[in-house]
């Protein structure tokens, strides 16, 4: 064993970023959340025999980063006359519970005359995002009764497999990792004098999550999923951000996550959140967001698509992990829940409709008389003939034009008539509509099946219909196919062979209420919702 150097040499890693991160704010006194570490590693460092014992690299919040570089170059402009930052690292041999800490590690300039009861880093190493330094904790690799150098010319006896060496500045510890464990912890402590204040004001940062190195450090294991984060508070900022609007929302990450995300970054890899933004249905954009793990609730910009929120009626939100190596070797979480402020193109709708819809928004699906509607409602046989409009526009890339002469006494919407015109749908009689009905599900697929046909099938209408067939693989039958309709039944095995209108479950398509509970209940009603997704899907599906 060489002998021991005191702790002065500090090894300084930066922090790469993977993504582009967005411009720091504007800094400011950090919180308790924001002086808390984002991440701590530690392994044994054995450098050109300079330096030995346990490296520790812990890394610091943006904010944090952004106050150090700021106190250094213009601390009068935070209004200080002087400010310190401070790691303080905590550790404890074979248990969780015998920490170093003491009360007077609150407050810096409180601190005893032993030095080096905890190593601290201040504010000259603004630069980096992470902090790293050599602890003066070495390896016993010698049998028991072994002399070690004392520091004051004498030696002094190894009593088992761990060693105390004291004097009057510090102490160099010696253990047998094979046998014992060194639990670990870390936080940042600011000192700081505000202008023309007479005393020191102090915040100290929580403590990190616990790592452990030796006899019961269990080795890493490389993820194979990450968990969906959780947002919520999403909300347009009365700041801007270099002249355009800023919206914020809040993450919380477990200790889990963030232990999982400590533990990646000490074997060459990251966990970082990727977000996506959805601006006035202009469709989901990836944006720059805090591309590292902090700790706690936080803010962030929408990166370079903030410009479009100067217009913006209605903002989605999303964002997942993602397990960075490199390029060719990452892969991502679940998306998180969806969070929204402004008015959508539609109106209230089910959460797990809320990507198609945007699909059928992207895809001018939606016609004028759902918009803002609420989609949750059952859709009646006019809505629908302007849903099957829309997809007979977006297939066929033409415009419907409606009947001159309309044959309907209860019905002059234009829609319908244009409906009617491409042979999508016909009356309840020679001179009714009913319009205001509701729409069961074999209804729908034969609306949208005969649309299919006005496209593909050349001199195909309606009063020719039976002159005509469709060539599919037929699926096996449903258990309730003896409810089907005979007029429905192609149109709705069409639609279903193709992924279009699928079943309820248990093999059940529920063409239309027979039943007086069916009716009751709604059961084969379609909604509104539904009716959008599926014609989505037919133009997704059966388009060129």
């Amino acid at each position: 064993m060489k002998k021991r150097f005191l702790p002065l040499a500090l090894a300084l890693l930066m922090c790469l970023s993977l993504m582009p991160m967005t411009a720091l704010a504007a800094a400011s006194i950090p919180s308790v959340e924001e002086l808390k570490t984002t991440s701590l590693n530690v392994a044994y460092e054995d450098e050109n025999d300079k330096y030995e014992g346990l490296k520790v690299t812990v890394g610091k919040t943006a904010a944090l980063q952004a106050f150090q570089t700021q106190m250094y170059e213009d601390r009068n402009a935070l209004g200080l006359e002087y400010g310190n930052v401070v790691l303080q690292l905590d550790w404890s041999l074979d248990s969780r519970n015998d920490w170093k800490y003491g009360a007077n590690w609150d407050k810096i300039q409180a601190q005893n005359s032993n030095y080096y009861e905890y190593i601290k880093i201040g504010s000259d190493y603004r630069d980096q995002a992470d902090d790293a330094y050599i602890m003066d904790i070495g390896r016993v690799d010698q049998a028991e009764g072994a002399s070690w150098w004392d520091g004051e010319g004498g030696w002094k006896q190894v009593v088992g497999d761990k060693c105390e060496i004291d004097d009057s500045f510090y102490t160099v510890y010696y253990i047998n990792f094979d046998n014992h464990t060194i639990y670990l912890r870390a936080r940042y402590v600011l000192e700081y004098r505000e202008t023309g204040a007479d005393d020191y004001s102090y915040v100290c940062g929580d403590w990190s999550n616990v790592v452990a190195f030796g006899k019961d450090n269990v080795p890493y294991v490389r993820p194979t999923e990450l968990p969906a984060p959780v947002v919520s508070d999403l909300k347009l900022s009365e700041e801007t951000h270099n002249g355009t609007p800023i919206i914020e929302y809040t993450i919380v990450h477990t200790q889990e996550t963030l232990d999982q995300a400590a533990a990646a970054l000490a074997n060459g890899a990251n966990i970082i959140l990727v977000g996506e933004a959805n601006i006035n249905n202009a469709g989901w954009q990836e944006i720059s967001t805090n591309q590292t793990l902090i700790t706690g609730p936080t803010s962030s910009i929408l990166g370079s698509y903030a410009e479009a929120l100067d217009n913006a009626d209605y903002v989605q939100f999303r964002c997942r992990y993602c397990y960075y190596v490199s390029v060719s070797d990452n892969f991502y979480g679940p998306y998180s829940n969806i969070i929204e402020f402004g008015a959508p193109a539609w109106g209230n709708a089910s959460d797990w409709a809320t990507e198609e819809l945007q699909e059928a928004a992207d895809l001018g699906l939606i016609p004028d008389c759902l918009e803002g509607a609420d989609l949750t409602q059952d859709i009646t046989r006019a809505e629908f003939a302007a849903v099957a409009v829309k997809a007979y526009e977006a297939l066929s890339g033409t415009a419907a034009i409606p009947i001159v002469n309309n044959p309907f006494t209860d019905c002059n919407d234009v829609e319908v008539l244009k409906a009617y015109n491409i042979g999508a749908v016909n009356g309840t009689s020679a001179t009714t509509f009913d319009p205001d009905e509701l729409l069961n599900r074999e209804q729908a697929a034969t609306m949208l099946t005969r649309v299919f046909k006005r496209i593909t099938l050349a001199g195909w209408t309606l009063e020719t219909d039976g002159q005509f067939s469709l060539t599919y693989t037929q699926p096996a039958a449903f258990a309730d196919d003896a409810n089907i309709s005979a007029w429905a039944k192609d149109s709705v095995y069409f639609m279903s062979a193709n992924g279009i209108i699928n079943g309820v479950g248990n093999n059940l398509f529920a063409p239309k209420n027979v039943t007086t509970a069916e009716q009751a209940e709604g059961y084969a009603n379609a909604t509104r919702e539904q009716a959008l997704l599926i014609a989505v899907r037919m133009v997704q599906n059966l388009g060129n």
